[in-house]
Order: structure tokens, then sequence, then C-alpha cells
């Protein structure tokens, strides 16, 4: 069963990171954000340089995957459904502008503390990640996991699909679909409010058969007073008859 972390467990797995042997002078608490908002796989993540990153539009770009093979680490391209450009939140663009500041554009965003070079998973797991995340009683949690945790706050902040499989870089919405079905659950019920809402302050109301009703603060309800609807602004009722 996939684990989805919230905002305040991102913060947490961010701030024990960044707490455990130096992690925040290498910018590792930065990367859990990064892996936890943008959505990428750690091979992704670890191709990452600095010229990927365009501060001014906001967006990282996918160009490149560093795989580890027998111990040795290879550069890949990415699959054509897999070389994209993700938005990256506002809160995080002067984050990764500190980690990458004074930096060449091929080098890695993300780099191994005594390498220098691209960070390898089993390394940033055993020295900071698996560590801190028992420590904030999140056992077993894997940088994948991190992923799952970019859809499912995409999707509660109201992005849809198809958005979703062009983070995520999946090869189509029904895949995205397929493996998040849990979280697009409620947006059947939001596919009946949202029109309902809006119905209800236009002249689709005029026609329904009701003669008077009561908009509440919370438009989706109604009090029915009558036979025929007076829709008002939201927040405000109809005067009572004279």
């Amino acid at each position: 069963m996939k684990r989805y972390l919230t905002h305040d467990q991102v913060a947490a797995l961010a701030q024990a990171v960044g707490d455990r042997s130096k992690g925040s002078e290498h910018g590792y608490d930065i990367l859990v954000l990064t892996l936890a908002y943008c959505g990428l796989r750690w091979g992704e993540l670890a191709g990452l340089r600095v010229r990927d990153i365009d501060f001014a539009r906001k967006r990282l770009t996918v160009q490149q995957t560093v795989e580890a093979d027998k111990g040795y680490q290879r550069i890949e391209p990415p699959k054509d459904y897999e070389h994209r450009s993700i938005p990256i939140p506002a809160f995080l663009v002067d984050a990764l502008r500190s980690q990458t500041r004074g930096r060449s554009g091929d080098d890695p965003v993300f780099y191994g503390s005594r390498t220098k070079i691209w960070l390898r998973n089993h390394t940033f797991r055993n020295g900071w990640f698996d560590p801190a995340a028992a420590a904030i009683g999140l056992e077993t949690l894997t940088p994948h996991e991190l992923r799952h945790t970019a859809a499912s706050l995409a999707v509660s902040a109201g992005a849809n699909v198809k958005a979703v499989q062009r983070m995520l870089g999946h090869a189509s919405a029904s895949i995205t679909l397929d493996v998040y079905a849990d979280l697009f659950e409620d947006d059947l019920d939001a596919v009946a409010i949202a029109p309902d809402d809006a119905a209800m302050r236009s002249n689709v109301a005029k026609v329904l058969p009701l003669t008077r009703c009561r908009v509440r603060k919370k438009p989706a309800s109604l009090e029915i007073q009558g036979k025929r609807a007076m829709v008002t602004p939201a927040g405000f009722e109809p005067a009572l008859p004279p």
C-alpha cells in the first residue's frame, strides 16, 4: 500500500535529514523537498544538473538520469515521455538557487558529500534518509514514496490527471490513473459539486421547480422554503416578504 506524506510530514522529514551529518550543508533537506514536490525518480534527481533548472521560468528539466550498474554509475537519456519540464513551487525556487550558487552548469545539483559527484541512492539512504525517517516515526519509508507524495499533494491542490501525468513522466494518463486511482476517487464528487455551485448562480436556477431558497455561506447547501428558487449572491439571504 502506498504511503502519502502530508505537508507537515514532508517538513519534518526534511528537517530531520538536514540535522544529520551536515545534511543541510549539503542541501539534502532541499533534496527531500524537491522529491516531494516535483515527483522525480531517484535517477532523475541524481542526474539533475545546475543548468537543468530555469529559475526565471520556475522549471526544472529532466534531460538525463544516473543509473547504478554493478557498483558503477552511468548516465542515460530519459525515455521520450520521461523527458519533461516540471514546475517548481515558488517556495522552493530560492532554496534551489542557494543550493546551486557559484557552481557550473554541468555540476550536479545534489552531490555526494565526499565524492562531489552524482549522489548514490544507498549512500543517501544509509547516511541520512533512513535514520531521519525512523526518527520521526516513518520507518521503512523510501525516497520513491516521496514521488507518490508529490502526486498526492498535487491532486489535493486541484491538479488534474494530465497535469500529474506530465509532472511524473508517465507514458499516458491511463497509467497515472491506474497507479493513483485512489487519489482521484474524490474527483467524482467534484464533478458534480463545481457545476452545481456555478449553475445555482446563473439563470439555470430560474427554471428549477422551486419558488424560494436560502443560500447559505456554503454555496452547495440550499434550504428550500417553497416551490421556486430565488438565487442571491453567496453569503446573503433573500428578504422576507412584507
